[in-house]
């Protein structure tokens, strides 16, 4: 659903939400936070032609720092933010023609010559899709050094923006569901152990385990599955074993006299 406001120059997409059964992500512990659980679904968009006036206007209205530039097919152009609109505040100096320009001062001096969010926008926007775990999304914003990811469905439509704080969503998950988590999932349905012996606790999103199981694979297994939950900090695990797996003993053959 589109919302048209600022004479067509700016628009605010909502994702319409809703999955096929068939693409539903099962509820049992633990599942994996994406993108599409911390993004920002309300992006506010403007056209193209929108004025420096109007993105300026907009961005102190819905409190944000972007705005994604959108055709009138939907299709995303480029993303227009804070950070290509202050070269407007503070222009290059004027260029000395007998020097060469590098390619960032080029890009500097254009954005401060522009007056429309073509002008300015950068483009292509770095964009992820919805199902893209964290640590994908995070992995492309350091990459690219950048703040925020536009969102795109599996038909390039514009559904959300996540940002850095978005990312950071997964670390305000209390300790207890953390080892709800470790208890009713990792332990039981990953691993097939009885959680009866594997003492969990957690104390600000770092988890202690203590207990033995039966194959140091198990052991270490566990200690990499749960470094991996959502707001988990650290593991600290004295988790023992009662066989090493690691370096069975050699074969023996069967020699028939």
């Amino acid at each position: 659903m589109t919302v048209s406001s600022t004479a067509s120059t700016a628009s605010i997409h909502h994702d319409v939400g809703g999955h096929s059964p068939d693409s539903q992500v099962s509820t049992l512990r633990p599942r994996r936070l994406t993108v599409e659980d911390v993004m920002s679904r309300g992006v506010v968009t403007v056209a193209p032609t929108a004025t420096f006036h109007q993105m300026i206007g907009l961005m102190r209205k819905h409190a944000v720092s972007a705005l994604p530039v959108v055709a009138h097919n939907g299709a995303l152009l480029g993303i227009v933010s804070e950070a290509d609109l202050l070269p407007k505040e503070s222009p290059p100096p004027p260029r000395r023609r007998w020097l060469p320009e590098g390619s960032e001062s080029t890009e500097r001096r254009q954005k401060a010559d522009g007056v429309a969010a073509c002008d300015v926008m950068s483009a292509p926007a770095i964009s992820i899709g919805p199902r893209a775990s964290l640590a994908a999304a995070a992995r492309v914003l350091e990459h690219h050094r950048i703040k925020r990811l536009v969102v795109l469905d599996g038909e390039d439509q514009l559904v959300g923006i996540v940002s850095r704080r978005d990312l950071l969503a997964a670390f305000s998950r209390s300790d207890a569901e953390i080892r709800c988590d470790v208890v009713e999932g990792v332990i039981p349905r990953w691993l097939m152990i009885d959680p009866a012996g594997i003492r969990v606790e957690v104390h600000g999103g770092v988890v202690r385990l203590e207990g033995i199981v039966d194959l140091r694979s198990d052991s270490d297994i566990l200690t990499h599955l749960v470094l991996g939950l959502d707001g988990v900090v650290d593991v600290d695990s004295t988790v023992n074993y009662r066989w090493n797996d690691h370096d069975p003993a050699p074969s023996r053959e069967l020699h028939i006299s």
